[in-house]
This record gives structure tokens, C-alpha cells and sequence, in this order.
């Protein structure tokens, strides 16, 4: 008997990279078919006015920092409540003058943006600098090329050849060699399909969207 082959397709995650703060495009490292590197810059916004930012708030701080060494010159280690207050409230100031620099400096550090994965840039959203762009525009996609898997649909009469991980081939037309894997649970899916992904052990050579048979 004929061992049962299932039809389907190389999968793959894609991750979508958005700037976390609004701003001018100043530069895009990686562009659609691009290569990139977990780590790598993909593409930076204009720094100008955050790093204005930063500055307002490091001048702040300095003054801060300098009227609560005033108070304590002159007045020294506080006897009444009074002056106790108002040293708490000078403290006060100067911990929320430090607390808006580390803001600053998180802001600025945000308009880098850096690939969280190694893969292949498939969609640059057609950015070119010089366009404003905010949090909720113009993502850029990077397909994770280390999750390829391949996904195959069952039927409910096959329920139980994949209770348990089970070893599978995997032919794909137009490539000549053949790729094995292990099955993964049952993944229910909203349309009620029954999907399986195959784990495979080898990756090199595929492209996402491919359409085999596994058995």
C-alpha cells in the first residue's frame, strides 16, 4: 500500500519592524531583497530634535542639581519640619529632572532601527528619506529565514498519524534535493482546517510560498 502523501507549503515568520516614536526619515539601511543581520540598522529617523530634547533636559537637570546644592549650603542638615519639607521637595525635583533625562535618552535611542532577527527584507514599504512617518505607517518586513517550516493540511481521518511526532520527507518540485522533519501538534486553525507544521532539519534553498508534498 502506497504510503498517503499531503499536499502543502513553506512557511515562515514574518516580522514587522515599526519606529516606536514618530518623525523625518533620514535613512534606510536595507531595502526590499536585502540581506540583514540580527542587530543591524535597517533605517533611522532625522535625530535633530530629539537630541535638542536631550539637551534641554540635561540643562535642566544641571540647574536642578545646582539649587538643591544651594539649599544645602545654606541651610545645612534641617532642624524643623519646615525645612524638611522643602528639601523633600527640592529632592523631588531633582529625581523627576533625572528621571526626564533617561526619557530623553530612550527617545533618541529610538530612532535607530535595528533587525531583532537574521532574514531577508520583503517589503520597505517604499520609504525613501525624507517622508515623516509615525508608529502606525509604513512597516518594514523581515522574513525570519531561520523559522522556514512546512505546513500541511489533514484531514480529520488523519487525526491519528499526528497525535505523536512522526518523521516526514518532504518533495518539493523544482528543487532536487529532498528535506526531512518532524511533525509538530495539530494546529487548529478559524477555518476549521487541520494544519501540521514539519519542523525541518534542513533549510537551505527554500523560499517562502513553495508547494510540495510531504509523506
Amino acid at each position: 500500500m502506497a504510503e498517503k502523501t499531503f499536499k502543502g507549503k513553506v512557511k515562515a515568520r514574518v516580522v514587522e519592524l515599526r519606529f516606536a516614536t514618530s518623525g523625518k526619515l533620514a535613512s534606510i539601511s536595507k531595502k526590499r531583497g536585502d540581506m540583514v543581520k540580527k542587530g543591524e540598522l535597517v533605517a533611522s529617523l532625522d535625530k535633530t530634535l530629539f537630541q535638542i530634547e536631550l539637551d534641554r533636559q540635561l540643562d535642566d537637570y544641571e540647574k536642578k542639581r545646582s539649587e538643591f546644592e544651594i539649599f544645602n549650603l545654606q541651610k545645612g542638615e534641617p532642624t524643623d519640619d519646615l525645612t524638611k519639607y522643602l528639601k523633600t521637595g527640592k529632592q523631588a525635583e531633582l529625581n523627576i529632572s533625572v528621571k526626564d533625562v533617561e526619557i530623553a535618552k530612550v527617545k533618541l535611542d529610538q530612532v535607530n532601527l535595528f533587525s531583532p532577527i537574521e532574514g531577508i527584507v520583503i517589503d520597505d514599504s517604499d520609504l525613501v528619506p525624507g517622508i515623516y512617518i509615525t508608529p502606525a505607517s509604513s512597516p518594514i518586513k523581515i522574513l525570519d529565514t531561520s523559522s522556514y517550516s512546512f505546513e500541511i493540511e489533514i484531514e480529520q481521518n488523519d487525526l491519528q498519524m499526528f497525535l505523536n511526532p512522526r518523521p516526514m520527507t518532504i518533495k518539493i518540485p523544482g528543487l532536487e534535493k529532498t528535506y526531512t522533519g518532524n511533525s509538530k501538534p495539530i494546529i487548529p486553525s478559524l477555518n476549521s482546517k487541520l494544519l501540521v507544521e514539519i519542523e525541518l532539519q534542513d533549510k537551505t534553498g527554500l523560499i517562502l510560498g513553495l508547494e510540495g508534498e510531504a509523506y
